[in-house]
């Protein structure tokens, strides 16, 4: 039966359908979801929301959308492409024109205008924070709103832009955030007490990773931004704290980062004057601008693209609990820091909000309009934002073709190449241009080997580069009361200082023959020496080399360790040669072979015992970071939990347990109760400071990383102080960033290490030793003498130059080893790798000599 078109639209209206000018049926969210986004109470889970995604996708010709990958724990990751259906059926012709604009020099011919063709493409971005739950609820909204509506402010947008929406830069999150507010609701935690990161290894840290693309989320949507899309703007939505402003908009606070071009913040100035204006029109209050969000550092979804030529700002509304609404009086909204000093108006906070309740509604209405005027502003000022993108691309390149630095060279033989080329990958997949030496050179009067990694300043993303390679020098600034002020996140990241990579800038013109690299390929392993050896070496510099290591003791091989160098041997019998085959190909280790034993009889052999990782309920980001650089590392370990530690008899199941950098009150209380579900309250409490401590008098290992030091130091009495506790910030401050260690004498935690390296220091301890005949105590490395900060800012280095950084102090037949600095802050620091990896083994006297 057919119905009459009029019948037919109405039942379409009333079944949640609108139609758009193409004709198509593209369904509300509300009637997909059951409820209006944004509703009391209600959040959607990931299936739910890439099901609707793809039901606008079959409904609207201006949608098209596209799985990039899968996610950690193996959700789709997703896409919507949205524009006029013309420009979804030529999507490559815009790829290609936006690729001449972003990277001008690199196309041979260009039949068209890449500016008038052209149209900006924005990226928005959602819910990386997965607490911060309304802007995925915001993209279906504004994802049906592009799709449907046919006014003339949504056809400008369609016609003159291309918007790449992304739900959620962390889909694993949304369903984790989901299902526990579902167990919450009708409880006193109802929205809070998640006891596990929202994301697997990185929580809050997944908006850390943007350079370092430790994680399968960064990488799939970097992937998109400098290989596929190369876009104009990004706007990343987020939320922040209940109590003070409704909703933050750029411009940002001081200080700016001087690798940023200035066309960046004049953008971003107009991006937030319009956002702020739309806002003002549609009545929404509590608007703040200019305060607490600097534009320094370098790492997040907003700053790393910045560098890249592309106006990034975002949002930051102030969040409900989950999906809970909240009641706030005006006497609890509070101010800030950095610009925000309370509620009163202010040239940056003109409009306060004057308190009552505030609804997840709320934030998706006032993301939904900053979302728009973005769009808006972009389709009505394409021409301005297309050619600034094409001349910050060629003013890139020419500074870097006219003035020193001209390039940075990596070398492929140093002390450790494979982390080395980890390096110059991590720069590739940011879109950084490659280029390999194919004959010997030489630059600045150094002489550099054929395979030697160039990388040339003279290129689009220019500004990247140095902020990656290069040494940060943050400002000094103070508060009026002569307190340091706090950056918002870290103030120095230098990668080869990180890495432990040698990189060196070239300040004058050179030349040199070599080919442009389309990937970074790994660099195999390889046998050398006597081609029919008995015995293999190591030098045991490479972090590469503990793969190699721990396949052979999980083989059964007996590796030897030589205590004057450090270098390792271990017999060239069958279960070698099969442990190396499979090895080799995927790491840079490079066994020597010999006929004898190159270590002396005497030298002990290597033992790795059982590893545990302490979770606790309260999430800890650091933990997650240390699971993710055993697993990148193929160490074995299992997770340990109050309850298991709580029980004893640990020397049973692990050897070495690591407590990853948590405040002492967390580890020993935890959550209290009413904060969470019961069986999650509570922390190691008096029980598991007995079993830690009768753990290691029974021959175990701990391993304390940073602030858990600090537990350690109280709970088993160990003759250690953090000189560090209860210092005045404004006497020593010292956020986010490198410092220089010193070796001291030998020690088995400081095997490979070069007499002096870098680490990163973040608020962290610095110790003095009190060791005694019952508790002997090692100092492995300490902070140097002098010149002790490398990149970012350090307050008062006197109070920790000299001072112990990693120590190892006896406590009956075990031992703890503390670590003074983060060896694996966020997956950053290869350079310290190593000593969290030495912590792990024990160096026995040989039972015999049948080897040698």
């Amino acid at each position: 039966m057919r119905f009459p078109r009029q019948v037919v639209l109405v039942w379409l209206l009333l079944a949640g359908f609108v139609l758009p000018g193409e004709g198509a049926e593209v369904p509300t969210p509300e009637a997909h979801l059951g409820y209006r986004p944004g509703a009391d109470y209600h959040l959607a889970a990931w299936p739910s929301v890439v099901d609707y995604f793809q039901k606008v996708d079959e409904a609207s010709e201006r949608v098209l959308v596209r799985k990039l990958g899968e996610t950690t724990e193996g959700r789709p990751y997703v896409v919507a492409v949205v524009s006029s259906p013309e420009t979804i059926k030529d999507l490559p012709k815009y790829q290609q024109l936006q690729r001449q604009l972003s990277h001008p020099g690199l196309t041979t011919t260009e039949t068209l205008d890449p500016v008038a063709e052209s149209k900006p493409v924005v990226v928005i971005t959602c819910s990386i924070h997965s607490v911060e739950t309304a802007s995925t609820l915001m993209a279906m909204e504004l994802l049906h709103e592009l799709a449907s509506k046919d006014d003339p402010a949504t056809r400008a947008i369609l016609d003159s832009t291309i918007l790449l929406l992304v739900p959620s830069a962390n889909p694993d999150g949304v369903d984790k955030v989901a299902h526990w507010y579902e167990r919450s609701k009708g409880h006193s935690w109802e929205g809070n007490g998640l006891p596990e990161l929202y994301h697997k290894y990185a929580g809050h840290d997944t908006n850390r990773d943007w350079f370092m693309l430790n994680l399968k989320e960064t990488q799939l949507l970097t992937h998109l931004l400098y290989k596929e899309w190369l876009p104009t703007i990004l706007y990343d939505v987020h939320q922040m704290g209940s109590r003070g402003a409704r909703l933050f908009v750029p411009p940002f606070f001081d200080p700016i980062n001087p690798n940023l071009d200035p066309r960046i913040h004049q953008s971003i100035f107009m991006i937030g004057a319009h956002m702020a204006g739309d806002l003002a029109a549609a009545g929404k209050q509590g608007v703040l601008t200019n305060a607490m969000y600097d534009n320094w550092w370098n790492g997040g979804n907003r700053t790393t693209p910045q560098r890249h030529n592309i106006v990034a700002v975002l949002t930051e509304a102030a969040s409900v609990r989950m999906a809970s609404p909240i009641f706030l009086e005006k006497n609890e909204l509070t101010g800030g820091s950095r610009g925000f000093r309370d509620h009163s108006p202010t040239v940056n906070f003109v409009d306060p909000w004057p308190g009552g309740w505030w609804r997840l509604r709320d934030i998706v209405d006032y993301e939904l309009i900053c979302a728009r005027s973005i769009l808006t502003l972009a389709a009505n000022s394409r021409h301005a934002f297309q050619t600034n993108l094409r001349a910050m691309a060629r003013d890139a390149i020419r500074k870097g073709e006219s003035e020193p630095p001209f390039a940075w060279i990596v070398p492929r033989d140093q002390r450790d190449p494979g982390t080395a080329r980890e390096l110059v990958r991590i720069l590739h997949d940011t879109g950084i241009e490659v280029r390999r030496a194919t004959k010997p050179f030489q630059a600045d009067g150094v002489s550099y080997d054929a395979g030697a990694w160039i990388l040339p300043a003279g290129q689009p993303y220019r500004n990247h580069l140095k902020d990656m390679m290069e040494r940060q020098v943050y400002p000094s600034r103070f508060t009026a009361n002569g307190v340091p002020e706090t950056p918002y996140d870290v103030a120095g990241w230098t990668l080869p200082l990180q890495m432990g990579v040698q990189a060196s800038a070239v300040g004058s013109r050179f030349t040199a023959d070599s080919e442009r690299l389309d990937r970074i390929e790994p660099i195999q392993g390889q046998r050398s020496g006597e081609n029919a050896p008995r015995f293999f070496a190591l030098a045991h510099q490479s972090n590469d080399d503990f793969i190699v290591v721990n396949a052979l003791l999980d083989a059964d091989v007996t590796v030897k360790v030589n205590e004057a160098n450090g270098q390792l041997s271990f017999p060239a019998d069958a279960k070698t040669e099969a442990v190396l085959d499979r090895a080799l190909p995927t790491v840079s280790s490079r066994p020597v072979g010999h006929e004898n034993d190159p270590n002396p009889k005497s030298s002990h052999v290597l033992r790795r015992g059982r590893i545990g990782v302490y979770q606790p309920w309260n999430p800890s980001m650091d933990e997650g970071w240390t699971r993710l650089v055993l697993e990148k590392f193929r160490i074995p370990f299992v997770t340990l939990h109050n309850a298991e530690i709580r029980a004893g008899g640990l020397k049973e199941r692990i050897e070495t347990l690591v407590i990853p950098s948590v405040e002492s009150g967390t580890l020993s209380q935890g959550f209290a109760a009413g904060q969470t579900e019961p069986k999650y309250v509570g922390g190691l409490g008096a029980e598991g400071a007995a079993a830690l401590r009768a753990f290691v008098e029974a021959g175990g290992t701990i391993v304390c990383l940073e602030n858990s030091c600090e537990y350690a130091i109280a709970e088993l009495s160990l003759p250690v102080v953090n000189v560090l506790k209860g210092v005045k910030s404004s006497r020593f401050y010292a956020p986010g960033s490198i410092v220089r260690l010193t070796r001291t004498g030998t020690s088995s935690l400081t095997r490979g290490v070069p007499s002096e390296l870098s680490a990163y220091f973040d608020h962290s301890l610095a110790f003095d030793v009190r060791g005694n005949v019952q508790h002997p105590v090692k100092v492995g490395l300490r902070y140097a003498d002098k010149n002790v900060l490398e990149s970012g800012w350090l307050l008062g280095p006197e109070v920790i130059q000299g001072k112990a950084a990693l120590v190892e102090v006896n406590l009956g037949a075990g031992r703890v080893v503390l670590f003074g600095f983060p060896p694996q802050h966020r997956g950053q620091p290869h350079g310290t790798f190593r000593l969290l990896f030495n912590s792990f083994y024990r160096e026995e006297e040989p039972a015999d000599h049948s080897h040698e």
